[in-house]
């Protein structure tokens, strides 16, 4: 049977299944009351035989009663077994009928609607395959006896035929109908297993739809395109004063800032776009909205994956933070500014008095340290105000940062020397990249320093400038104290410093790695770490040779 036959074959036993008994019964019955009438119209001569009248009559009592059983009897309430008293009434109809007249013989053909009935109905496939082939041999038992009594075996061909081929059609409807069972319980093992999983996906999906709405951190779903597929309250909350319009990107209105509240960002630069675009982000700080009512938002994105793509995205609110931040830095700014002013007043007093030829030695010599701490207090307010501000002037030109590292080198090593540390540089050629000589020349200078000051007994400072690929790369590498891994992320933070620094009463005040990292970024390269405790550490600074983009 083809998939389509089965399909047709499934849709009847469905409507039958919600059909009432009586329905199903009579529906059964029609076909071969159907074929009984068509053949009555078709010949009316052979029903019309007087000697064939007696059988006709009896056949057409017989089938009426079968007609009458199958409508009037409450079939539900009865074992479904006896229903299959109907389709033997038929067959003993058939049979007077077929021996009423040799003009009705071929009405034995339509046998083949009762024993399709008892082939799809009767529990046992023995009893059934034994009744589809009996029953046309009992139907044409006349016909054989006569044949045989006149010698003539041949004669029961017709007969021994049509029992063999109802037999088939009993066969063949028993395996469709064995094969649909199994399907159908094949297909009821699915729908159950398909249920249990929905009542575990609606499970899931209202566990997670608490979460999402427990949680004090906005969360969005976009996908591909960033649209967005499913928000929490939060989120909701963050950007109701917008008025966002429903399937549209979420960030396309929303008037987004960078970390210092005034730059806006670009399509290309917001959150939102570049996660759907499968970027991953880590603690990003960004601004939504201005003025009183603007909100610092540190964001977080993942990739979802599978074939739709999209991202999930995470907005914590650190407006507290962000303010909290602003009012150190403030602060930072403000007593920077306020020590510059007498420390320049200091050092130019003390300039005036070191001309003077008449100062004695020991009194040249306390104001030789008094100068030196009061040049080292002016560089620590400078360090100060640019830490606080994030800005760091960039004057770009076309420099050899190879000259600059050669040169930095050589005003370290006598450094080095009181140090016993010992100072290899390694530099072959130019290194030309459009750069600002100064800055690089201070982060090298803050590079080589802390080289040098965590590397307390001894041991070697080696510097590389090498050019591959349209990137300059300067490292430092010495043979230090080194970092533990737990304190390596921070070493680019402000005010940070490890541990080991901090017990080694090492002098520092966590500035110079902050700057050198913002002075690496503004040149549109990087400056990144690797280190382990005891085996000393690595830090590389990269340089775009064209420059910042």
């Amino acid at each position: 049977m083809s998939t389509g036959e089965q399909a047709i074959v499934r849709r009847a036993r469905r409507y039958l299944a919600h059909a009432g008994a009586r329905s199903r019964i009579a529906l059964w019955q029609l076909p071969t009351i159907i074929a009984v009438l068509l053949v009555a119209l078709a010949s009316p001569a052979s029903w019309a035989d007087p000697a064939a009248r007696p059988l006709v009559v009896a056949s057409i009592v017989v089938l009426g009663v079968a007609c009458v059983g199958a409508l009037a009897l409450p079939w539900d309430r009865l074992p479904d077994q006896l229903v299959l008293a109907v389709p033997v009434l038929d067959l003993v109809a058939l049979g007077l009928m077929r021996n009423a007249s040799a003009a009705l013989q071929g009405i034995a053909a339509l046998a083949i609607f009762p024993i399709i009935w008892i082939a799809a109905s009767m529990r046992s496939a023995l009893w059934a395959l034994l009744v589809s082939f009996t029953a046309p041999l009992v139907m044409t038992l006349p016909s054989l006896i006569q044949a045989f009594a006149h010698g003539t075996p041949a004669g029961a061909n017709s007969s021994i035929f049509l029992a063999v081929l109802l037999l088939a059609v009993a066969v063949a409807i028993r395996a469709a109908t064995t094969g649909l069972h199994l399907q159908e319980r094949e297909l009821r093992a699915q729908r159950a297993r398909l249920r249990r999983l929905l009542l575990e996906s609606q499970s899931t999906e209202r566990l997670l739809a608490a979460i999402l709405e427990a949680v004090s951190v906005g969360i969005v779903a976009v996908d591909s395109y960033g649209t967005p597929v499913r928000t929490n309250r939060r989120f909701r909350e963050l950007v109701s004063p917008f008025d966002l319009p429903a399937a549209a990107p979420v960030d396309a209105d929303l008037q987004l800032y960078a970390r210092d509240h005034r730059t806006p960002l670009a399509p290309l630069q917001q959150q939102l776009e570049r996660a759907a675009q499968g970027e991953r982000i880590d603690g990003e700080v960004m601004w939504l909205g201005e003025g009183s009512d603007s909100a610092a938002l540190s964001v977080s994105s993942r990739a979802v994956d599978g074939p739709r793509g999209g991202a999930v995205v995470a907005f914590a609110d650190v407006t507290a933070l962000a303010n909290a931040a602003e009012d150190k830095a403030e602060l930072v700014r403000t007593v920077a500014h306020e020590f510059r002013s007498p420390l320049t007043a200091v050092l130019g007093n003390v300039d005036l008095v070191l001309e003077s030829e008449s100062l004695a030695s020991d009194d040249r010599l306390r104001l030789d340290v008094a100068q030196r701490s009061a040049e080292r207090l002016l560089e620590l307010a400078t360090d100060l105000v640019a830490s606080s501000s994030h800005s760091v002037p960039i004057r770009l030109e076309h420099a050899d940062v190879g000259a600059v590292v050669s040169a930095r080198a050589e005003a370290a090593r006598l450094t080095a020397v009181a140090a016993g540390v010992q100072l290899a540089v390694e530099v072959g050629e130019p290194l030309w990249a459009r750069a600002d000589p100064l800055r690089v020349g201070q982060v090298i200078d803050n590079l080589l320093s802390n080289a040098i000051k965590y590397s307390p007994d001894g041991g070697t400072v080696t510097l590389r400038g090498a050019l591959k690929d349209g990137w300059i790369t300067v490292e430092v590498r010495d043979s230090g104290m080194g970092i533990p891994s737990h304190e390596r992320q921070r070493v680019f933070e402000r005010f940070f410093r490890t541990s080991q620094a901090r017990r080694s009463d090492i002098p520092g005040v966590g500035l110079g790695l902050a700057i050198s990292s913002w002075i690496a970024e503004r040149h549109g390269g990087g400056l990144a770490c690797e280190s382990q405790p005891g085996r000393g550490s690595v830090f590389t600074l990269t340089l775009p040779v064209a420059g910042p983009a």
